[in-house]
């Protein structure tokens, strides 16, 4: 093995192939051709990765049964029509922010199953919920702060909304990878999507593409919508992971004597 390399001796003349993103990543970033496949490919090899986001999905069904029968109770009760109008407002409105909180738990799960599957690691749904659980907590609130922002921007004109979605995408990577809350969490996802740009931006792009084309197909698009969720969270995280963990070489020291 020649002593310049890191990488393994062939075996008759086939090279071996390198195991986990990290030796991966020390020869080099990928290419955003190698991030879109390595994404499917993982997602493929752990088909498990769906079950986070069927939470808030099954979340919805059973609101919308609870919600209907509700509506049809308070139809066939008919007097006090306004404490009725008043409950299912109520209802509906905390069902949508009980809705929210689920996507954003799926995501964080989700995004921790990517890194462990690009660590070489087996994916373990158990396992990933344990290790993401502590960090459910920021990655609610920043996503929520994220959010508000977000809106106030699109208040302003749109064009300071469109450019603060992009600059706060990478919200939910800088918290489960990063460990960062709030604010913080805000800036590294703004800092990375500067530093990042062109490649951020595809990313973002193709991911929008995929949530606005998939559910225009007949009878299977919201289904295919549904299915899509763990490549387009794993497309970002991806980037994320190949950008921000770059091996660092160690300087080295002479000592002068």
């Amino acid at each position: 093995m020649d002593s310049d390399s890191n990488l393994p001796e062939s075996v008759a003349g086939v090279p071996v192939p390198i195991q986990g993103e990290e030796q991966a990543r020390a020869h080099g970033k990928r290419s955003l051709g190698d991030i879109f496949s390595r994404a499917f490919e993982i997602y493929k090899a752990n088909p498990v990765m769906i079950v986070p986001s069927l939470l808030p999905i099954a979340a919805l069904i059973l609101g919308l049964a609870v919600f209907a029968g509700f509506m049809g109770l308070a139809a066939v009760m008919g007097g006090g029509g306004g404490v009725m109008a008043f409950s299912a407002v109520g209802g509906l409105l905390l069902f949508i922010i009980i809705l929210i909180v689920l996507f954003f738990v799926a995501e964080g799960v989700t995004i921790e199953m990517i890194r462990e599957a690009s660590s070489g690691r087996k994916v373990d749904l158990n396992a990933a919920w344990e290790i993401s659980k502590g960090k459910m907590e920021p990655l609610i609130l920043s996503s929520l702060l994220a959010g508000i922002i977000t809106a106030v921007g699109y208040m302003l004109l749109i064009i300071p909304g469109l450019i603060l979605s992009f600059a706060f995408y990478f919200v939910a990577q800088a918290v489960m990878i990063d460990g960062k809350s709030g604010m913080d969490a805000l800036k590294t996802s703004w800092g990375f999507f500067k530093e990042n740009l062109s490649d951020a931006l595809i990313i973002i792009i193709v991911s929008l593409a995929i949530t606005a084309v998939l559910p225009l197909i007949p009878i299977i698009g919201a289904l295919l919508s549904l299915l899509s969720l763990p490549y387009i969270y794993g497309l970002a995280t991806m980037l994320y992971l190949d950008q921000k963990e770059m091996p660092v070489k160690p300087e080295t020291k002479v000592d002068i004597s």
